[in-house]
This record gives structure tokens, sequence and C-alpha cells, in this order.
């Protein structure tokens, strides 16, 4: 029986192994268990090289066979030591990486199945095959056993035959763009990808997919996508090219990041053309500060530099995570959606740096019936023809998309970018209509204001909202770039005058840097007993200081603030925080403390809906504060409908967005009377 009459194949199946022959394969027999050690992109070069249609069931059955001989597992490596030593060589499949020695004159590849990262290497090897010392590849390797060469380096590889194709032939993957419709094409390259093309019928599915694949056919650019799991967020990139370094959660270093200053050694940023961090929420940035300037910087310029060193390179990056969701939108618990990275990186100018947010909550999750199974590109060569499509641009198409006024230069690199790379996967051939064109700058033009969407939340005295999209077209509909609307938040404290319950802002901190504010609830009562104050809740020394102060400025001024002297002296105050984390600015919440103690040494209630930020001194005047765009978010969020701040601070009501003003009603005080007279009933 012929494979196509196990595997049926679609009309467009069918054409595209008519038109494309030995560059093609059919998908679904790269699934099958023997080859589940192997990257998709090996199991398919395997397949399209060694399986006809007429004896693929033999065909297939001997390429398992000589995997299974082959490919030792990790748990024999003794066992191969033993027969390399006992016969002199081995010959085994496996993946191999070489180096060049400068200083030793010496070339050496990591052969991971015998542990050994020091195997002399033939200068005939790697000049044949440039692969090796490009990130590796995977193949045939026999390895002989020679120590009286070099007692140190006893192993030696000696030859080494390749399961990946050489440079493609990029010109002929353009030229045959022109024998499909768009439509055609679209499906051909999601099932090269590894989707099932009819899984994915709507157009702006297809488009999130693609957009995936940007960083590898485009230079330099940065993606960020947070979804639900299980939606393939790097499933597509880790598979697709062995270009792709996938950093899954963990720590990451300046030395294999960028380089290792022992060793000088290049690391990965230098040696892939995409580095995919994975889990990002648990990721960890060894060197903490030096790691995301450099980061930073190379995101901006695509150099970084460590010590004496200097290095260009056109890496993308990918940071991809999980984020809880309410049907297909972001949970409403997030402030902003860059929420669930680590704080280092919950940084507007770090942010400002992506080019694109893909949302991961659209994408379907992946099932068995959303991978491919019909006709695609062999994997290996489709990934290889995508990294060469980096030499051409077509940003100057984008260019001439006439786009809304007021972009940032980052804001126009982004489309640009963006643009050139989605026509690159779906237009190699440079052919495109008008409107063709427009749908992908309008496209690439969301991805790039969801960046935008968010960074004005995260920094709302910062980023100011605008529209970035051809100028001929509103904003896109998906409902994360509409205005968010907020929850109703059922705390009493937003519709009941409450004794001595009262709420403070804080805004959030990692080393000297702001990423955020919240809010802290504070209740206070009056307990007979002993003159003095008693704080409980997870609180810091500031807090617990700036507490104090504010006791004594009420045992200072009690009379002027009404309250009996009596009272004063045989009563404890009790202030327990009931929701505070650590690390925020203590001081800042004095005003918000001296509000909840008088409340509670006078019984009058706190009017419902406010919250307080500033510090007052010990003569009753109320001083500046930092981070009032993020408090005043906090503020909202909680529902809060008034806050007071320093009247020293009133010049940020004018820098706030329009739409922050029109949420909230902002009071500047200049003493703590003037906030006791605004806020007590």
């Amino acid at each position: 029986m012929s494979l196509f009459d196990e595997h049926p194949l679609t009309e467009l199946d069918r054409k595209a192994h008519d038109l494309l022959g030995d560059k093609v394969v059919v998908k679904s027999l790269a699934g099958s268990t023997a080859f589940h050690r192997l990257p998709r992109y090996v199991s398919e070069y395997l397949i399209a090289k060694y399986v006809k249609p007429d004896t693929w069931r033999a065909d297939l059955a001997n390429i398992q066979a000589k995997i299974k001989e082959l490919l030792p597992d990790l748990e024999h490596r003794e066992l191969l030591k033993e027969k390399l030593l006992s016969r002199g060589e081995v010959t085994l499949i496996d993946n191999v990486e070489a180096r060049v020695d400068l200083r030793g004159g010496q070339r050496w590849a990591r052969v991971p199945a015998l542990a050994d990262n020091n195997v002399r290497v033939p200068a005939t090897i790697t000049e044949q095959h440039p692969g090796l010392l490009l990130g590796g590849l995977w193949g045939t390797v026999k390895i002989k056993y020679s120590p009286e060469t070099n007692g140190n380096a006893p192993n030696e590889l000696v030859s080494f035959t390749p399961f990946q194709v050489g440079p493609p032939d990029a010109a002929a993957f353009k030229s045959s763009r022109g024998q499909f419709t768009t439509d055609e094409w679209a499906g051909l390259m999601l099932q090269s990808a590894g989707y099932a093309a009819g899984a994915f019928p709507d157009r702006r599915t297809r488009l999130l997919l693609f957009a995936r694949m940007v960083p590898l056919v485009e230079r330099n650019v940065n993606l960020i996508e947070l979804g639900p799991r299980q939606t393939g967020k790097t499933f597509l990139l880790r598979n697709l090219s062995p270009r792709v370094f996938t950093v899954s959660g963990g720590k990451t270093t300046p030395a294999n990041l960028f380089v290792n200053l022992n060793t000088r050694q290049i690391g990965i940023l230098g040696t892939r053309k995409v580095v995919v961090f994975d889990e990002i929420a648990h990721t960890t940035f060894g060197d903490g500060d030096e790691t995301i300037s450099t980061l930073k910087d190379f995101m901006e310029s695509g150099q970084f530099s460590r010590g004496s060193l200097g290095f260009a390179s056109d890496a993308g990056l990918v940071f991809a995570g999980n984020l809880d969701v309410e049907g297909n939108r972001p949970h409403q618990k997030y402030g902003h959606l860059f929420e669930p990275l680590p704080t280092e990186i919950i940084d507007s100018a770090f942010q400002d740096r992506m080019h694109g947010y893909i949302p991961g909550w659209e994408v379907p999750k992946i099932l068995p019936g959303t991978l491919a199974t019909g006709v695609g590109f062999v994997t290996d060569y489709f990934g290889e023809v995508l990294v060469k499509l980096r030499e051409d641009s077509f940003a100057d198409a984008a260019r001439g998309v006439p786009m809304h006024a007021g972009l940032t230069r980052r804001d126009q690199t982004a489309v640009e970018r963006l643009s050139s790379g989605l026509l690159k996967i779906l237009h190699p051939d440079g052919n495109w209509t008008g409107e063709e064109l427009q749908e992908i700058v309008t496209f690439a033009s969301e991805l790039r204001q969801r960046v935008h969407q968010q960074l004005c939340a995260l920094a709302p005295g910062e980023f100011k909202p605008r529209l970035i999209a051809p100028s001929a077209v509103a904003m896109h509909e998906a409902g994360d770039l509409r205005p968010r609307e907020t929850a109703p938040v059922d705390d009493r404290l937003n519709r009941e005058a409450v004794v001595g319950a009262v709420t403070g802002l804080a805004v959030l901190t990692q080393g000297d840097r702001e990423y955020g504010g919240d809010t802290i609830l504070i209740q206070v009562s009056a307990i007979n007993g002993y003159s003095g104050v008693e704080v409980t809740g997870l609180h810091g020394t500031t807090l617990k200081d700036s507490i104090r102060a504010v006791y004594n400025l009420i045992r200072a001024n009690f009379w002027e603030l009404n309250i009996p002297e009596q009272r004063l002296k045989t009563q404890t105050l009790a202030v327990h925080l009931v929701k505070i984390a650590e690390p925020k600015d203590g001081p800042s919440a004095g005003l918000a403390f001296l509000v909840g103690m008088v409340s509670a040494l006078t019984n009058r209630p706190i009017k419902p809906g406010f919250a307080f930020s500033g510090e007052v001194s010990l003569h009753g005047e109320v001083g500046a504060v930092g981070g009032l765009p993020y408090k005043i978010a906090a503020a909202i969020k909680a529902g809060r409908k008034t806050v007071v701040i320093p009247a020293a601070n009133a010049s940020v009501i004018e820098e706030l967005p329009e739409e922050t003003r029109g949420a909230i009603e902002l009071k500047a005080v200049a003493t703590a009377r003037e906030a006791l007279a605004l806020a007590l009933e």
C-alpha cells in the first residue's frame, strides 16, 4: 500500500508534494515514537531523505532500527565508553557542537553521549560542515580512541555525516511562492511549522501564529507572549530550528547570556538567532542590575559588552509565560499585563524595548488535532530558509503606509520590523496587494499598541495614551486594547464611613527602581489600657517608625485635634496593617496613619472612597512624596474615588493622562488639619 493511500492528502498537500518534491514531507510520519528523542527538524530530514512513497514502511523501519542502534540512552554512557575503549572506535548519532581554541591552535567538539567536551576535530570536518561551529549539528559521528596522540584528550572525531541541510536555496523558496495563492501559502507555512492548517482557518489566528515566527526571519526583534498554559508559546520556535535556544526558567547569568570573561567564550546571544525565555515568571537574572542593564542595551542597539569585550548580534529575544484568564480575556486582577513577569523586568524602560506583545489568550490550546499531519516543508530546510530571509528587508514597504502622528522612534521601528517579518513569511517574493500590506501593517501596529497600552498602565505619568496604527484605520477591537472596564470592587470602604479604617498608598520598588503601586489597608482602634501605640500585621522598620512619629505628633497637638486628654492618657492605639507586603515606601503612609488614629481617638468616621499619600512632620505639615502616578493607579484599581495628596505634589495632577484624572478626584493639602477636615465626617 502506498504512503498516500494510508495517509490521504488534501488538495493543498498534493499540490505542495507535486511542486516541491523532496523539500516537503508528510508531517504525520515524524510523530512516530521512534523519533521521540530527536528534534523534529532531524526526524523530518531523515524521512524526507530516506522514505519513498512506495516503500515507506520498510524505509521507516530501517531508519527506526538505525536510530535504536546508534542513539544511546544517557544511562548507557559508560557502556559506550567501554565499547570505545575496547574496539578503538564507535559510531553514534548525536548533537555535536565544535569550537576553536586560538591559544592552543586546536578545534574541539562537544559529544554529549560521551560526556566529552574535548573531542579533537580535524580542520577538514569543520570546513566541510561549518554548522558545527554555528550552534552545532545532529548527525552520524565516528569517534576514534587514540591516547597516543594526546593523552589528555584521547578521542578524535574522524567523520561526520549531518542530518541537517546545508545553506538553503532562498531564491528557489521565494520563487515557489508564486505557485500558491495567499491562503494556500499561509496553510503551507502553518503545516511547515507543525500546525494543522485546517485547525486554524481564520486569518487572525494564523497571523498570531506567524507573529511567533517573526524573530527567526527578522533581525533583533523582541517579543513578549503571555497567555494560558498549553497554547504552544514555545512549541513552534523550539522545534523549528537549532538556531533557537530556550532558557526554561531557572537562573541566567551574564556569562551564559553574553560572554564568559574567564574563558572569553561568547554566550548564547552571540551564537543563536533567537533566545526564548520560557516560563519567564520563574526566571532569575544573575548579577541582576548588570544583566538587566546589558539586556536593555542589547534590545535597543543589538550590541553588548562585558569588561573590555564588545560584540554585535542580530539575535531576537522572546519572553514567554503564563497569564490567568477569564473566558477569552486576561483576568481582571491584573492592573497591567506585565504583572506576571519577574519584578526585575517590570520596568518601563525595559518593556518599551519590546516590539510587540502577542495576546496568547487568543491562541487555541495545542491538541492532537491541531498538530500537522499533512504536507509541509521539511522542518530543517524550512528553519534554515527562514533564517536566510533575514538578509532581506521589507521595512521600506511598512514606511510607505501613512501612520498616525506622534509615534516615537521605538514605535516606528517596532511596526517596521514586525511588518517586514510578517511580509517575509507570507510574501517572501515581495509581491503583495495594497490591501494585504495594509492588513499586515495594521496587525503589526496592534502588537506594538498592546505594549504601549500596558506602559500607560505601568507608568501613567510617563506614557500617555495614543493610537499606533495606519492613519486610515482605527484601533483593533481586541478586548485588551479597549479601555479596560474595571469590575466593581466589593470593599466597604468605598461605600461606608468607618471609624479608624483608612487606605494608605504605597509604591512598589525593586532596589532603587519604582515599578508599581499598591494600597495599604489600615485599621486603628482605641483600647482601654495605657497610653501608647501597638503595631500588628506585616511591616518593616520604616513603617513602624512612621507610625510612632505620627503618634508623637498627635500627643503634641491633641488639643488642636479635638482629642480629649484623658482618652489619650488611658487608651492604647492598636494599629493593624491588614494588607501590606514588602518592599514599600513607609514614610509616605504617614498621612493615612494620622487620619486613622485621629478617627479612632475622636470616634469620627472616615468618609467612604478616600485614600491618602503624604508624610507628616511633627508640626503638622504634609510633605511631598514620590511615585504618585503609581499610587493613584492603585487607588483607582481599589475603587477609591478621592485621593488626598501633598500640596507640594499638586503639579502631578496636570501630568496624569486625561482618563486617569477623570476616574478620580485629587485633593492637595498643605497641613494635617486640612486633610482631617476633608476626610472626617
